[in-house]
């Protein structure tokens, strides 16, 4: 853990140490000596503040995610939307982002110290999932320079268990009335890097419209956004509530709101919309695919990648009941096999494949699409 403040390095430390499935917590006054922790005690997870002295948390998480990919927790009192955009950017990679709070910290400290620890304990068993993830990005490992020589409470709701009941007892597939097709897909740990790789491979043109559920605050929905029309030939955007849905386009959800698709005179629309979390989450996976296979029906491919809990896996079986085609990110590549691993168990993915062969599924699905309208 990586905190100039004394006092708040012992509150921390204290509130980590709590649960017994911490064993230990290395201290650091500085990133200097977060870089020198890290190289000799080789960490599970890294607690990193972004304001210290000498050398600050943002260097050193730039540095980490170049040499030494480990889970990093950002536990500052920096809020990220006073960030530079390269920065958001940049902070996209880390595990989890969480602010300090304001007030005594004796008193307000101990109000985030589960939080902490799930995220914790939640970064600590995917460590060695991360640096697969990494060597396969990468393809080839070289041997770092030295630092000083380059310096996410309610359960599915009633109305949500009820849809899915109705999708898994009706077996005949029904046509819709939409005239065109959608790929869906929904992922939470891990998703920027992994919708990036995705995306920047599907070419300028695609005849099909893309939406896709990202568990994220709100503060960094925008620079995602960003972040990803700069590599993709697509245009990938945030919709606003009622906006019809276009081919060629993929649609990125807002941050804190739902995304749902409905039917406006036989066209499919986007409505977006706060309402209670969903298997934890708003914006939910489920609510996207399940809303997309009741508009869509067979009419759609559905991708669930990285992320934890089960968001998504009731979504997935309803969109292939309904007829529609799976996938389900395989264990190789996700940084949290928590999702797609739900999906697998409910027997909900036709199929199961890395990540980097999801890019040439989505676009074998549109050109078999093409050529189906063709004739």
């Amino acid at each position: 853990m990586a905190e100039d403040s004394s006092f708040q390095r012992k509150v921390i430390s204290d509130m980590l140490l709590s649960n017994n499935e911490i064993a230990s917590v290395e201290l650091a006054r500085n990133g200097r000596e977060a870089i020198e922790k890290v190289e000799t005690f080789n960490p599970d997870v890294l607690i990193l503040d972004l304001m210290m002295p000498e050398v600050d948390g943002i260097t050193v998480f730039k540095f980490l995610s170049e040499h030494y990919p480990i889970p990093t927790i950002i536990f500052s009192a920096k809020n990220p939307e006073t960030l530079d955009d390269s920065i958001q950017a940049l902070l996209l990679g880390a595990f989890d982002f969480i602010i300090k709070p304001k007030g005594l910290w004796e008193e307000e400290f101990p109000k985030l110290k589960e939080k902490l620890i799930s995220s914790t304990l939640y970064a600590g068993k995917i460590k060695k999932t991360y640096e697969k993830r990494n060597l396969l990005i990468k393809k080839s490992v070289k041997k770092p320079p030295s630092f000083d020589s380059n310096i996410e409470h309610y359960q599915t709701s009633t109305r949500l268990k009820q849809k899915i009941d109705k999708v898994q007892k009706e077996r005949v597939i029904k046509k819709s009335k939409i005239k065109s097709n959608v790929i869906v897909i929904g992922t939470s740990t891990g998703g920027p890097r992994t919708l990036k790789s995705i995306l920047k491979e599907i070419p300028k043109g695609f005849s099909i419209p893309i939406l896709i559920v990202q568990h994220l605050d709100p503060f960094f929905m925008k620079e995602l956004s960003k972040s990803l029309n700069q590599v993709c030939d697509i245009e990938i955007k945030i919709p606003v509530n009622g906006e019809e849905i276009l081919p060629g386009i993929a649609y990125l959800s807002p941050g804190g709101k739902h995304m749902k698709v409905i039917q406006r005179n036989n066209k499919p629309c986007i409505k977006t919309f706060k309402g209670e979390p969903v298997n934890f989450c708003m914006p939910s996976v489920d609510v996207l695919f399940l809303s997309a296979a009741e508009v869509y029906k067979n009419q759609i491919l559905g991708i669930l990648l990285t992320g934890l809990g089960e968001d998504g896996a009731a979504g997935l079986e309803a969109i292939k009941k309904e007829g529609g085609k799976t996938i389900a990110e395989s264990e190789q590549t996700c940084v949290v096999y928590g999702m797609p691993k739900a999906a697998v168990k409910r027997g909900a993915a036709n199929i199961v494949v890395p990540n980097y062969e999801v890019k040439d599924h989505m676009i074998k699905y549109a050109r078999k699409k093409e050529i189906n309208i063709s004739n």
